[in-house]
């Protein structure tokens, strides 16, 4: 059901099409989002102007703008509190102010569950503002960030698109009351717009994150090779995420107290993340994953990132930066390929979520009367066992 993707060891660079005049961004106090509207389905011719070959790897020279979309929820005063969501936000912040990235409300925001100001308060019309706000105006040689800290749950996918027969989600923090947002909306809004010659780098640490922003692309780390979605959905932009786990993993919350106290509250990828990237800030990517996934065994967590993308590049030769090293687009048809119907799965029915996932689910969703992210069954009332209210706070 998947298929292997291969690429040119080429190390050629050629120039990429001259980009249209840049548009002005507009500062996050003045921009009005809009309704979500779905991306058309089916496949589409992408501009031959946008399409290069894989035969060679082509630069993008960066253009020197740099903006950013970081999201921390602490969900305060509920059942699902975590701890280091909203220190994950600022030292993510800082560091992208490290590497150039302006702190200003054009190239930046900071949508947190702290304060009095509604206007970033990471609720999901915010959310699915500040992703609009995130991609306005992008131009060959952008260069974006999203990075999101909180709760991820999953959901049953009507579609047949998804090949675990579930939508990942990401809990904003009026989830209770406005619902989730899926992984559908987060490509429909951040990964569809972009023309080619943009590059988006995204950090999704929560739970269910492996494919979170339904990137066609998977590098699987045992094979060395890029393995594409069963029905992929395929864009323009260059678009890259690292995330906390694979689908059917709970990414952990630590630090502040216990076992790991030596460490600010915050959660593990994003710690994890940062320590690689200030150990070798030149690392290729290689070089870079085994680094997380080094941080992330000493400090005891089993959670295995996954690294997805929007263009298959060469894996072993890239180095990983911040702010440089685009990556033009190869996909000569664009859109979400329907190639196999895949039935949804049912809550216990054996789709490979364990008891630890489902208790986390479970107290996600207690008190909703609504119907459980991993299944079709209420969970209000669901039995949790030893794991009890406690473990939710060790997991997103």
């Amino acid at each position: 059901n998947h298929a292997t993707t291969g690429f040119s060891q080429s190390h050629h660079y050629a120039p990429h099409a001259q980009p249209p005049s840049q548009q002005p961004w507009q500062p996050w106090e003045s921009f009005h989002g809009h309704a979500y509207q779905p991306p058309p389905l089916g496949m589409q011719r992408a501009d031959p102007n946008e399409v290069f070959p894989r035969t060679a790897m082509f630069s993008v020279p960066a253009s020197g703008r740099k903006k950013a979309l970081l999201i921390g929820i602490n969900y305060r005063g509920t059942q699902a509190e975590l701890r280091g969501c909203v220190n994950d936000a600022q030292n993510m912040k800082d560091l992208l102010m490290q590497q150039g990235f302006c702190n200003d409300p054009t190239s930046m925001v900071m949508l947190i569950d702290e304060g009095h100001d509604q206007s970033n308060y990471p609720t999901r019309k915010n959310i699915l503002k500040g992703m609009q706000w995130l991609v306005q105006g992008a131009c060959p040689g952008d260069i974006l960030f999203l990075h999101f800290s909180g709760h991820g749950a999953q959901e049953p996918d009507k579609s047949g698109l998804e090949a675990d027969g579930y939508n990942e989600t990401i809990l904003p923090v009026d989830y209770k009351t406005a619902g989730q947002i899926s992984d559908d909306e987060i490509w429909g809004s951040v990964v569809w717009p972009l023309p080619s010659g943009v590059r988006l780098t995204a950090l999704m640490d929560c739970c269910h994150s492996g494919t979170g922003l339904d990137l066609p692309f998977e590098f699987d780390l045992h094979r060395s090779q890029w393995v594409e979605d069963v029905n992929p959905a395929h864009s323009k932009g260059d678009v890259i995420q690292f995330s906390g786990c694979e689908d059917d993993q709970t990414s952990a919350d630590a630090g502040g107290g216990g076992l790991f106290s030596q460490y600010q509250a915050g959660g593990a990828m994003t710690q994890s993340f940062i320590k690689a990237f200030k150990e070798n800030p030149h690392a290729t990517y290689p070089q870079f994953m085994a680094a997380v996934h080094r941080n992330l065994r000493k400090r005891g967590f089993s959670q295995r990132p996954v690294l997805t993308a929007s263009q298959s590049f060469d894996f072993n030769s890239r180095v990983f930066s911040f702010t440089e090293g685009i990556e033009s687009n190869h996909n000569h048809e664009i859109g979400r390929i329907k190639r196999k119907h895949i039935k949804k799965n049912k809550w216990g029915s054996g789709g490979g979520m364990s008891a630890n996932v489902q208790a986390v689910q479970a107290l996600l969703y207690e008190g909703m009367g609504t119907y459980a992210a991993a299944g079709g069954g209420k969970v209000g009332a669901m039995a949790v066992g030893k794991l009890g209210k406690k473990f939710l706070k060790n997991f997103k």
